[in-house]
C-alpha cells in the first residue's frame, strides 16, 4: 500500500513497506526508476527487517516538481523518510543512482544512518562520471535530443547475459517519466561529486559491482577505507531481478557484520587476511 510523508518543501515523497524486526532497511532507487525494484530484496528481507522502499522526487508515486535536484536534496527526503517514520540507523540500499543518495544521506545526516550498499553505482567512484557521463552531457538540456542520448546511456549498462526484455522495454518506460524529470535528474547526477560525501561518511559501507568499466577501488578505500567490496557474476544493472540470491546473500552478511566487517577493512587496508600465528609462535 502506497503512503506518504510530506518534506519540509511539501513535496510528497511516496513509500511503502513491508515486515518487521531491526534494523530497518531503507531501498532507494537508481535514476529514472522507482520503489518496486527492490521486490525479490523486500520478499527476502522483510520476515526478519522493516523493509521501507521510498520514491525519490519526481519519480513513482512521489510528486514531480519542475525544479533543480540534485544528491543533496534525495538526501534530505530520505532523511525525513527517517524521521517521520521514526526508523532507528536502518540500513539504506541504493541502486545505481541510489547509490549516490545512500552516501549523501550517510553524509549529510550520519546520527540517522547505520550503514549504508550501493549496488551498482559507479558514480560513487570519483572520476567515473567524467568518464562516462561527460559524453553525454551536452546532448542532456531541453533544447537536445535528451530521451534518445539516455536510451543510449542506460542500454550500454547490461551485459549480454541480462534479460533482453527489459532492454527492449527501455524507451516504453522512459515515456512515462516527464521531460523535466529526464533532464534534471541526469543534471543532478552528473554534477554529483562524491568525494566530501565518501570522505565525511563514517558508517559500515558496502559497495557491489556489477561489471561497470573503470571502477577505481583503490581511490575509493582510499576516500572511505571502511568500504567492502563484492561482485556479481554474470549480470549486469538488472541484478537485483536477474540474480537476487547473489544480491541478497551480500547484503545479508553485511547486515549482520556490519560492523565487524567495517572494522576489518580499516584494519587491513580493505582486503580481508589471515591471521596465522608468527613463526615461532604455535
Amino acid at each position: 500500500m502506497t503512503s506518504w510523508i510530506t518534506a519540509s518543501d511539501g513535496v510528497r515523497i511516496a513509500y511503502h513497506e513491508a515486515g518487521a524486526g531491526d534494523p530497518p532497511i531503507v531501498f532507494i532507487h537508481g535514476i529514472y526508476g522507482n520503489r518496486l525494484g527492490f521486490g525479490f530484496q523486500e520478499a527476502y528481507f522483510s520476515p526478519r527487517h522493516r523493509c521501507v522502499a521510498v520514491d525519490l522526487r519526481g519519480n513513482g508515486d512521489s510528486d514531480k516538481p519542475d525544479e533543480v535536484y540534485s544528491m543533496a536534496g534525495y538526501a534530505d527526503d530520505v532523511a525525513e523518510v527517517i524521521r517521520q517514520l521514526g526508523l532507528r540507523r536502518p540500513v539504506l540500499v541504493g541502486h545505481s543512482m541510489g547509490g549516490q543518495v545512500v552516501i549523501s544521506a550517510a553524509a549529510r545526516h550520519p546520527g540517522l544512518v547505520g550503514a549504508a550498499a550501493s549496488l551498482d553505482s559507479p558514480s560513487n567512484i570519483p572520476g567515473w562520471q567524467k568518464r562516462f557521463h561527460s559524453p553525454f552531457d551536452p546532448l542532456m538540456t531541453f533544447d537536445g535530443p535528451y530521451r534518445e542520448a539516455v536510451h543510449a546511456f542506460l542500454k550500454g549498462a547490461y551485459l549480454p547475459t541480462d534479460d533482453p526484455s527489459h532492454v527492449g522495454g527501455l524507451a516504453e518506460r522512459l515515456a512515462a517519466i516527464p521531460d523535466h524529470v529526464i533532464v534534471r535528474a541526469w543534471q543532478a547526477m552528473s554534477a554529483y561529486d562524491p568525494t566530501s560525501s565518501l570522505r565525511r561518511m563514517k558508517c559500515p559501507y558496502l559497495y557491489v559491482d556489477c561489471g561497470q568499466p573503470g571502477l577505481d577501488f583503490d581511490l575509493l578505500r582510499e576516500m572511505c577505507p571502511q568500504v567492502v567490496v563484492g561482485k556479481t557474476v554474470g549480470a549486469g544493472h538488472r541484478a537485483l531481478q536477474d540474480v537476487p540470491d547473489q544480491i541478497n546473500a551480500m547484503l545479508d552478511r553485511f547486515i549482520r557484520h556490519a560492523d565487524g566487517i567495517a572494522a576489518e577493512m580499516l584494519r587491513t587496508g580493505g582486503v580481508f587476511q589471515y591471521n596465522f600465528p608468527e613463526k615461532g609462535h604455535l
